[in-house]
C-alpha cells in the first residue's frame, strides 16, 4: 500500500513539474527513486489566520518525504487542536495534502492546511500536487452496532450523560455527527449555574447573601412558562454536577453575576477560565473523561431515523457514514443530545417568523435532526418559537463579541443595510432593528482607529474588508458605492456638533474617515429555549403526556426548563446537570 501511494504521488508531483504522470512512473525503477528530490531538505515554518489568531506550522522535510509536522496555536483544544492533529496524522501517513476538512473546525483546518502548504513552497515543491493518496472508504470500518445506551451528540449533555451512563455499568455507543466533540457546548461566553456545590458553600459572599437550591430555583422561575419539576431537577442536581466536574480537574471559583436582564441577582454562577472560556474548560476536562473510559465514540455519524423494538419501545437509530452508508445502531434507549436547530433556516422560520433572516453562531451542525427524530415517534414539544438572538454574528465565523467592535457596545462604526443606508443607533443589543433590515444583512463600516486584534485576524481571515475609498470598500461588499459615500458624508455633518440628530445615539461620535473597512453580519440564531418536552427524568413525553417507551432527551434540544427565557449561566447547567441525570437513569433502566 505504501509503495503504491508512492508511485501515485511521484507521478503527480513531477506532472507538476511539467512531466505527465505517465511518464515518470515509467522512467523510474523504485518508490525510492520515484520521491528523489522532490524537497529541499530542512526545516521550514509558516503561519496562516485561524480561528483565534495565526496558526504556525513548522514542517521538516527529507529529500523524498514531509517527516515530521509540529503545530502552534491558539485553537480550541478539543476542537481545532484536535482536527489538526487529525489531519497531520493522515498527512503524515498519506505524505499527500488532499484531506478533507474537518467538519466543525473548518477554520482551524483551514489555517492548518494553508501554512503547510506554504512551508511546501518552501521546500521547492507545489502543494497542489501532492495529491492522489488512496483514501481508506469509511464503509471499510467494522462498527460495533450494538450496545445497552444509543447517544446521539457528543456536546456537554451527550458526553456527560455517556460517562455517567459508563461509570453506572452500561454499555454506550455515542454518535457524533461532526469530526470533533464539544458540540455547540463551546460557543458559551459565561460561567455555569448551580446550586450548593463545595465551592459555594465554602465561598463567603454566597454564604452572606443566602444562596441555596431553593434560591435557584427561584431565580430559574422567574422565566415565564418555565417547568416546575424541570427546575427542581435541575436544582437539586447541580450541586453535586459541579463538584463531579471539580473531581476532573476544572478549578470553579464563584462569580456573581447583577444581570439587569434576570429580576433577581444570580448568586449561582462559577467559572474556569484556565482554557479560555468556563465552557470549553469543561469540555476539555469532560473529553479527557470520556477517553479515559474507553466508550466507543463514531464521528461524521448522521443519525436521522429511530428503531424500535416488537413492543414499540425505542431501542436504537439509523445513522448514515461518512461514506454515505446507513448503518444501525441497537440498544435498549436512545438519548438525545443534538442541540438546537440553528443551521436550519428552515426550521428556524418556521417556528418563529420573526427569525426567518437570522443566521446563527452555532459551531457545530446543528440541523434539528434529533428534533424530527423525536417528533416522529410522537414526542411533544413546548416553547418552540423561542428562541434566544446574539446581535451580532459574522455567517461562517460565528459571534461577534463587544470587545471586537470597533468602539465596544456602542460602536464607533456605521451600521449600513443592502442600500448603504444607516438605520438605526449603532450598539449591540439591536437584533430588532437588524433584523428588519432587507434579508437581515446589515454591515458595520468603521475606519483605523477602530481596528483592534481581534477585528485584524478577521480580516485576515477575509471576514473583514478594506478599501481606500468607500467606492473600493462598497464594491468589496458588494453594496452601493455611491450611496456609501453620501450615508458617510452626511454621517460626519451630523455628528460635527457633537450630536447625532439623525438616530441619537451619544457616545463614539467620531468621523469616519482615511481607510475604510468594513464586514456583513446579521442577528444569530443563538440559543433554543424550547423543544421536546422531557419530564425530571430526562424521559421524551409524548402529546398524550405519557413517557415514550426507550427515547430521552438533554440538553438543548429539550424544552422546558427554561421556559421562554434563559437565565445567562443556566444554559451550561442544563446541559451537564440533566446530562447527569439522563446518564443515571439511562443505567438504571436498561439493568
Amino acid at each position: 500500500m505504501k509503495k503504491t501511494i508512492a508511485i501515485i504521488m511521484s507521478g503527480l508531483l513531477l506532472a507538476g513539474c511539467g512531466q505527465s504522470a505517465v511518464t515518470s512512473t515509467q522512467s523510474v525503477s523504485s518508490a525510492e527513486e520515484e520521491t528523489a528530490g522532490l524537497f529541499t531538505p530542512g526545516t521550514y515554518s509558516a503561519a496562516a489566520p485561524g480561528r483565534n489568531g495565526d496558526v504556525t506550522v513548522e514542517a521538516t522535510f527529507s529529500g523524498d518525504k514531509i517527516e515530521d509536522i509540529q503545530i502552534t496555536s491558539e485553537e480550541t483544544e478539543n476542537i481545532g487542536v484536535v482536527a489538526m492533529e487529525q489531519m497531520k496524522e493522515t498527512i503524515l501517513a498519506a505524505q499527500a495534502l488532499d484531506v478533507d476538512l474537518v467538519s466543525g473546525a473548518t477554520l482551524s483546518s483551514e489555517a492548518f492546511l494553508n501554512a503547510l502548504k506554504e512551508d511546501v513552497r518552501q521546500a521547492g515543491a507545489d502543494p497542489d500536487s501532492l495529491t492522489g493518496a488512496e483514501k481508506e472508504e469509511a464503509s471499510a470500518t467494522e462498527y460495533e452496532t450494538e450496545a445497552d445506551i444509543i447517544v446521539v451528540g457528543a456536546g456537554a449533555a451527550g458526553m456527560t450523560a455517556a460517562i455517567t451512563a459508563t461509570e453506572n455499568g452500561a454499555k454506550v455507543i455515542l454518535l457524533e455527527k461532526s469530526n470533533v466533540l464539544g458540540g455547540n457546548t463551546v460557543c458559551a461566553a459565561n460561567g455555569i449555574n448551580g446550586a450548593d456545590s463545595q465551592v459555594q458553600l465554602n465561598n463567603e459572599t454566597y454564604q452572606e447573601k443566602g444562596a441555596s437550591v431553593e434560591g435557584l430555583e427561584s431565580l430559574q422561575l422567574n422565566n415565564e412558562d418555565a417547568n416546575e419539576n424541570l427546575v427542581k431537577a435541575f436544582a437539586e442536581n447541580s450541586g453535586e454536577t459541579l463538584d463531579w466536574l471539580g473531581s476532573l480537574g476544572v478549578n470553579f471559583e464563584v462569580d456573581i453575576q447583577d444581570d439587569e436582564r434576570n429580576p433577581e441577582k444570580n448568586y449561582y454562577m462559577v467559572k474556569d477560565t484556565t482554557d479560555g472560556s468556563t465552557a470549553i474548560t469543561m469540555i476539555n476536562r469532560v473529553s479527557d473523561k470520556l477517553k479515559d473510559l474507553g466508550i466507543t465514540v463514531y464521528y461524521s455519524m448522521d443519525a436521522h431515523d429511530l428503531t424500535k423494538d416488537a413492543d414499540g419501545a425505542v431501542n436504537g437509530v439509523v445513522a448514515t457514514d461518512a461514506n454515505g452508508d446507513e448503518i444501525t445502531f441497537t440498544g435498549k434507549a436512545v438519548l438525545l443530545a443534538t442541540g438546537g436547530f440553528g443551521q436550519n433556516s428552515e426550521l428556524v422560520g418556521q417556528y418563529n417568523e420573526h427569525l426567518a433572516n437570522a443566521v446563527t453562531d452555532e459551531v457545530a451542525p446543528t440541523t434539528g435532526e434529533g428534533l424530527l427524530m423525536a417528533l416522529s415517534a410522537g414526542a411533544d414539544t413546548v416553547n418552540m418559537d423561542a428562541i434566544q438572538t446574539f446581535p451580532a454574528v459574522i455567517p461562517g465565523y460565528g459571534m461577534i463579541l463587544p470587545f471586537n467592535l470597533p468602539g465596544g457596545f456602542t460602536p464607533d462604526a456605521l451600521y449600513v443595510n443592502n442600500s448603504a443606508e444607516r438605520f438605526t443607533a449603532e450598539g449591540f443589543e439591536i437584533p430588532d432593528a437588524i433584523l428588519a433590515q432587507d434579508k437581515g444583512e446589515v454591515y458595520c463600516v468603521f475606519d483605523d482607529s477602530g481596528m483592534n486584534d481581534g477585528l485584524q485576524n478577521l480580516m485576515n481571515l477575509g471576514y473583514v474588508k478594506s478599501g481606500e475609498t468607500a467606492a473600493e470598500l462598497a464594491e468589496e461588499l458588494g453594496i452601493d458605492g455611491a450611496a456609501l459615500q453620501k450615508t458617510i458624508e452626511s454621517f460626519n455633518e451630523d455628528i460635527a456638533d457633537g450630536t447625532d440628530d439623525a438616530f441619537g445615539r451619544e457616545q463614539n461620535l467620531n468621523p469616519i474617515e482615511g481607510t475604510l473597512y468594513g464586514y456583513r453580519f446579521g442577528v444569530g440564531a443563538h440559543y433554543f429555549m424550547g423543544g421536546v418536552l422531557i419530564n425530571e427524568k430526562t424521559q421524551v413525553m409524548d402529546t398524550e403526556g405519557n413517557p415514550i417507551s426507550g427515547l430521552y432527551a438533554a440538553g438543548e434540544v429539550t424544552g422546558g426548563f427554561h421556559g421562554t427565557f434563559r437565565v445567562d449561566g443556566s444554559g451550561l447547567g442544563d446541559s451537564f446537570t440533566f446530562g447527569r441525570i439522563a446518564g443515571r437513569e439511562l443505567a438504571e433502566a436498561v439493568k
